[in-house]
C-alpha cells in the first residue's frame, strides 16, 4: 500500500500538465516574437543600407563625370582660328543640359575620358579606341594643327596629346536612373527605387565670372550654357517609389552640389 501512495505522489495531475503546456506555449510565442522582430529590423536596416549604397554609387559617378564637363585639356575653343573653329562639333557649345518630358528627365553631358597616352611615333587613333564619340589631338602649341575626329581615325604625331570626349545620357524614367553612352544602344539601368530627381544649375553673371550668381535654375537656354558653374542634384529614394510615404523605411533624401571643372571659388 505504501508503494502505491508514493507512486501517486510522484505523478503529474491534469491541471499541472495544462499549466506546464501553457507556460511552454507562452515561452515559444515569446521566442517567435523576438525572432520576427529581429528579422523585420534586419530587413529594414538592409533596405535602408541598400538605398544609401545606390545613392552613393550614382552620386559618386555623376560627380566625377560632371567635373570633366568642358574639359578640353590645353585647348581653348574660344581662341581657335576660324579655319579650325568650323570643324568643332556644334554639340560642344552645349555640353551639359537637362530636359524633361512626360515625366522623364534626361541629363546630357559631354565629358572627357581621362587618359595618359604618350606618343613617340606617328600613328592613328579613333574615338572608339577610348570608348568616346569624339577625339581631339593637339600638341598644345600650334592651334592651326588641331585635329578633331567624330568617328574616323586621325593622325597623332610624336608629342601630341589626345582628348577623348564621350556623350553620356542619364535618364530618370519609371523610378530608375538609366545610362546610355554616345547615342548608341539602349539605356541600361544603374539603380532602381528613385522616387524623384531634381537637377538645377548655378549660373555665373557672365562667361567671365567664376562664381555662381543668384539662385539655381532648372532650365538653361543654349545661349547661357557657357555660364553654368555648378550642378545641384537632389534625389529621393524609397523602397516604394510610387508612394514614398508608404514604404517599409523612411524615404531617403540626398543632395550633392558639383562644381563644373571645380570653377567655384
Amino acid at each position: 500500500m505504501s508503494r502505491v501512495l508514493r507512486s501517486a505522489q510522484r505523478a503529474f495531475g491534469l491541471v499541472e500538465l495544462l499549466i506546464a503546456l501553457t507556460l511552454g506555449l507562452v515561452l515559444v510565442l515569446g521566442v517567435v516574437q523576438v525572432f520576427v522582430a529581429s528579422k523585420q529590423t534586419f530587413v529594414v536596416q538592409r533596405t535602408a543600407a541598400g538605398l544609401n549604397e545606390d545613392a552613393r554609387y550614382v552620386i559618386s559617378r555623376l560627380s566625377r563625370e560632371l567635373r570633366m564637363v568642358n574639359m578640353f585639356g590645353c585647348v581653348d575653343l574660344n581662341r581657335l582660328p576660324a579655319s579650325i573653329r568650323g570643324s568643332v562639333p556644334v554639340a560642344f557649345d552645349n555640353s551639359i543640359a537637362y530636359t524633361t518630358s512626360a515625366g522623364t528627365g534626361i541629363l546630357k553631358l559631354i565629358s572627357a575620358v581621362p587618359n595618359h597616352d604618350s606618343f613617340i611615333a606617328q600613328q592613328s587613333r579613333s574615338p572608339g579606341d577610348y570608348g568616346a564619340k569624339w577625339l581631339i589631338a593637339t600638341n598644345c602649341r600650334d592651334t592651326d594643327d588641331l585635329r578633331i575626329s567624330a568617328g574616323g581615325p586621325i593622325v597623332v604625331r610624336p608629342g601630341d596629346i589626345v582628348i577623348p570626349l564621350r556623350q553620356l545620357e542619364y535618364r530618370f524614367s519609371r523610378n530608375a536612373i538609366q545610362l546610355r553612352s554616345n547615342d548608341a544602344g539602349n539605356f541600361q539601368t544603374l539603380i532602381d527605387n528613385v522616387a524623384d530627381l531634381e537637377v538645377r544649375f548655378g549660373l555665373a553673371a557672365s562667361t567671365a565670372d567664376a562664381e555662381v550668381s543668384g539662385s539655381y535654375v532648372s532650365a538653361v537656354a543654349v545661349a547661357d550654357a557657357a555660364r553654368i558653374r555648378s550642378v545641384n542634384l537632389q534625389w529621393l529614394l524609397s523602397d516604394n517609389p510610387s508612394a514614398p510615404d508608404s514604404g517599409s523605411v523612411k524615404a531617403q533624401e540626398f543632395r550633392q552640389v558639383v562644381a563644373i571643372r571645380n570653377r567655384i571659388d
